[in-house]
């Protein structure tokens, strides 16, 4: 009887001790839960208020070429950016692809991000600052468009010139090639060995040849599995015989039609081998 008294006595005080820890832990864990949304959401709404601040600063500037106005942009650009160690991903992506156009070049590029697109809030209540929807760099010439969310590739083209006087990017117009199958598969070599990068596959898509101007062949590839299908109205010139037509409020003749997006991509490629302009539509799917 001795002995089981004395472990009842040595067990209580630690029954006890872990009902006040359970207690202050049903108590102060939703408190702490709750201080932490309520200091993101202060952050979120003081970011947000110097966006709004920012924005209005921008649009009493009508000069958009004066250095106030690219001073308030830079500042808005770097606020409403994904933090920069986000964006190294995208920076390290972005080298690889020039070093893949220009070979024969191994130095480092410099690259510099530009600025982000938003889209819409998923409640139309505004433009979400938060979330990018694309992001743009440039380097050596050449622009790049980026998805935040996977820093992908899905644009390549000429940077913006302000002057006719700035240099453009180094195309290879040697005349290498001439046909275009010779170019297709230049261009298939190239779109395979950087696919990590693209974010693509090309053994799911359908190649065709689109036509050529001095120097350059255009092409692209479609894939039919990843498609955006919607209805639209089309008024006007409708044969109102047709199954579907109809007037609409204001007496004119319309139907409705359904229009699909595939996922494609385009390029265009130098008689040199050179892909100089690179478009993938895969976040576009639903504008149509």
């Amino acid at each position: 009887m001795t002995m089981t008294h004395k472990n009842k006595s040595r067990i209580l005080p630690i029954i006890l001790f872990l009902a006040v820890v359970t207690i202050l832990a049903v108590v102060f864990t939703p408190r702490l839960i709750n201080q932490s949304k309520i200091v993101q959401s202060l952050q979120g709404n003081a970011k947000d208020k110097q966006v709004a601040e920012l924005l209005e600063a921008m649009n009493a500037k009508p000069n958009k070429e004066s250095e106030e106005y690219k001073a308030l942009r830079q500042k808005f650009c770097l606020l409403t950016a994904r933090p920069e160690a986000e964006r190294a991903k995208a920076i390290t992506n972005i080298k690889e692809f020039l070093h893949g156009i220009y070979p024969l070049e191994s130095g480092d590029f410099q690259v510099e991000f530009l600025c982000s697109r938003f889209n819409g809030k998923p409640d139309d209540s505004g433009t979400d600052y938060n979330n990018p929807a694309s992001e743009y760099y440039e380097a050596k010439n050449h622009s790049f468009e980026i998805d935040p969310k996977t820093n992908y590739i899905l644009g390549v083209g000429d940077a913006e010139r302000t002057k006719r006087t700035d240099p453009l990017p180094d195309y290879d117009y040697s005349g290498r090639y001439s046909k275009p199958e010779e170019l297709r598969q230049v261009a298939e070599k190239f779109l395979t060995e950087y696919k990590d990068i693209l974010g693509i596959d090309l053994t799911k898509m359908t190649y065709e040849f689109e036509g050529t101007k001095p120097g350059n062949f255009f092409m692209h590839w479609e894939d039919k599995s990843i498609s955006v299908t919607k209805e639209h109205e089309v008024c006007g010139d409708v044969d109102q015989k047709r199954e579907g037509a109809y007037k609409n409020a204001q007496g004119v003749w319309c139907i409705k039609m359904k229009s699909t997006n595939y996922q494609r991509i385009d390029i265009t490629i130098t008689n040199g081998g050179q892909i100089i302009i690179y478009r993938n539509n895969i976040n576009d799917l639903d504008k149509l």
